[in-house]
C-alpha cells in the first residue's frame, strides 16, 4: 500500500476500501463532498 500525509487546507480523496487516521492530538474536521460525476445525476 501507500501512505500520504494530509495537512490543514489540503484537498484529498480516500477511495472506498481504504482508511485514514489522525496522527496527533489535533482536532480533525472534514467535509465530505459527493463526486461531480455523481452529483445531480438523474435516476
Amino acid at each position: 500500500g501507500s501512505r500520504a500525509t494530509i495537512h490543514a487546507g489540503d484537498a484529498y480523496s480516500i477511495p472506498a476500501g481504504h482508511d485514514a487516521w489522525v496522527g496527533n492530538d489535533e482536532t480533525f474536521v472534514g467535509y465530505e463532498v459527493m463526486s461531480a460525476a455523481v452529483y445531480a445525476k438523474s435516476a
